[in-house]
């Protein structure tokens, strides 16, 4: 099974860095979470320490992506708030990798070869099984109640989403304290998995890298 990462390359106007600095803000990134952000995932301090660098005005955060669970349901429940109940037996794979659903309805070994950054599915069993994807506890993500998979692939992308903010100190896998007032978020929905933010002279978030010649 793979195991990926995603990249954040951030971006500090010089003049908003030496700020920053001056106030002594650390630079955080918390990781959306049953559609909420709670815990402080990584950050990186205004001074250096001898266990942990200091950020600088061109930065990286790098997370490894988890592995997920696959399995389908042949019939999705009539009513909402009732719980799903899987067909199959799940089997266990990160994106990139691609996994065959046999006619039977029994998964194969994943294999590398799928989608960058997603999950493929390669079905043959008949009759629109929907597919469900889980974290690797079984929770449920994401579950196709629209329609069911055709024969051939089915293809699971999973979307992370970060936020990133400057503040007072606070520890690594802490929650979050109180809400800032100026956060930038950063989108993976399966293009890329490297994505640029900027903290503008203005002290704006942009998801773009700075302009070409500014401080």
């Amino acid at each position: 099974m793979s195991q990926n990462a995603e990249t954040i390359k951030v971006e500090i106007d010089i003049d908003q860095f030496a700020a920053q600095k001056k106030n002594n803000y650390s630079l955080f990134l918390a990781k959306k979470v049953n559609g909420k952000y709670t815990v402080i995932w990584q950050s990186k301090g205004a001074k250096a320490s001898a266990t942990k660098p200091s950020y600088g005005p061109r930065d990286t955060f790098s997370v490894d992506t988890p592995n997920f669970e696959v399995n389908y349901t042949n019939q999705l429940p009539s009513g909402d708030g009732i719980q799903i109940t899987a067909s199959g037996v799940p089997v266990t794979m990160g994106l990139d990798e691609t996994v065959a659903l046999s006619d039977s309805g029994l998964f194969g070994a994943p294999k590398g070869g799928g989608k960058t950054g997603s999950i493929t599915v390669n079905n043959e069993l008949g009759g629109n099984p929907h597919e469900i994807l889980s974290d690797t506890d079984g929770n449920p993500i994401f579950v196709n109640k629209v329609s069911g998979m055709d024969i051939g692939d089915a293809v699971l992308t999973p979307v992370d989403q970060y936020q990133i903010w400057f503040d007072n100190k606070q520890k690594t896998g802490t929650m979050i304290s109180h809400n800032a007032s100026k956060v930038g978020e950063v989108t993976f929905d399966g293009s890329s998995s490297v994505e640029t933010i900027s903290y503008t002279a203005e002290g704006e978030w942009v998801n773009a890298p700075l302009p070409k010649g500014s401080a």
